[in-house]
């Protein structure tokens, strides 16, 4: 058996995991004890992470669409990918990426649409927007005096949680605000905060919460409900000279807003209804808006496993889990990670830069 120090996908927080391979397999998780970011913890999910690789609904070969999807081959499925691209122009052409994706494909991406004059691209960050000002550090967190959190960190980021309960032992005062009755971040806070919306939150932010706010104190948003509310937090934090963290679902959130322009739900319907041909690597926006595929004229799905979006696809190519690549992430504090080839791409599949670079060859098309 083997070990290889890795970084989990799980969400934007960064943990460091040794994956433990067995014949080119991997069989199991072992934590990194001195990764800097949980120090030798891992959550659940984190744990779990390799299962993905197991999937049942896993692609290991390419699929077209005759009637219904049927098995193919790379020459087959690129052939036809390629010329339904070549008869449409940049502007009738989109490209939706993911927060999951690495850096290295991100930019590959954007070089690919630039070449072909497309505009119409960018991945779903989930209500959270482009932003370039410098945020907290774990130990930030760890070492402040007074936190508001946004959100239920401690059960959906433990290992961001498990710095906030180190400052909360020395001394830090915690206040939390979320929807439901009750989450495990506003048990183990001084106050909690029910609410019903995140802009009545930020309408009605009490005076006392404003007061305890500054050099010493820490934002952390998990959650908004719409992008512009990232403004409001982010001037919030600026008047008070607080640092401010944001903690986002996909592993690669910030990293892809370096390259990609950030999309939430309304701008992704208008992207995908405005365009002929969609071409998606690594989400599943039918999962989420459906009903804006109904006018495409033809869809390309990169992906590892048989999602929704596959499903109602052309094309499906089968793309390559993080353990199956080399790249890097970024994680939420900015920490740009690398991530090793660990076992093999599974069958047929390919891993996601080559994939993008021969559809790219047969366009001719240099990246």
């Amino acid at each position: 058996m083997k070990m290889t120090h890795t970084i989990c996908p799980s969400c934007s927080v960064g943990c460091g995991i040794n994956l433990i391979t067995k014949n080119q397999e991997v069989v199991g998780t072992y934590p990194y004890k001195r990764h800097h970011i949980n120090e030798g913890k891992n959550c659940s999910r984190g744990r779990k992470c390799f299962e993905v690789l197991s999937e049942k609904t896993r692609l290991t070969f390419p699929l077209i669409k005759k009637g219904s999807l049927i098995d193919s081959d790379w020459e087959e499925a690129l052939n036809m990918a390629v010329k339904e691209i070549k008869s449409l122009k940049g502007e009738e052409i989109g490209i939706i990426a993911s927060g999951n994706c690495t850096n290295e494909e991100c930019e590959i991406l954007k070089k690919f649409a630039d070449a072909l004059g497309v505009e119409n691209i960018g991945y779903n960050n989930h209500n959270f927007s482009n932003f370039d000002f410098e945020t907290g550090s774990f130990d930030d967190v760890e070492n402040s005096q007074f936190i508001l959190i946004i959100g239920d960190i401690l059960k959906e980021n433990p290992l961001m949680g498990r710095r906030i309960i180190r400052a909360k032992e020395n001394g830090a005062e915690i206040i939390a605000a979320d929807y439901p009755d009750k989450t495990t971040t506003g048990i183990n806070a001084d106050e909690y905060i029910q609410i019903k919306s995140i802009k009545e939150f930020l309408d009605n932010l009490s005076f006392e919460v404003q007061s305890k706010l500054n050099e010493d104190s820490i934002i952390i948003v998990g959650k908004l409900d719409h992008k512009q509310e990232l403004d409001e937090f982010y001037q919030i934090a600026s008047n008070s000279n607080s640092k401010i963290v944001l903690v986002m679902d996909d592993c690669n959130s910030r990293g892809a807003m370096n390259t990609l322009p950030v999309l939430d739900k309304d701008d992704l319907k208008t992207l995908i209804e405005g365009v002929k041909l969609l071409y998606v690597v690594g989400d599943d926006p039918a999962s989420y808006t459906e009903k804006s595929f109904k006018n495409l004229d033809f869809l390309i799905t990169q992906t590892t496993t048989l999602n929704d979006t596959a499903l109602i696809s052309d094309i499906v190519l089968p793309g390559a889990f993080w353990a199956e690549k080399s790249g890097s992430f970024t994680n939420c504090t900015g920490n740009i990670q690398k991530i090793p080839q660990v076992v093999p791409v599974a069958g047929k599949a390919l891993d996601d830069v080559t994939i993008i670079q021969k559809i790219a060859e047969k366009l001719g098309i240099d990246l």
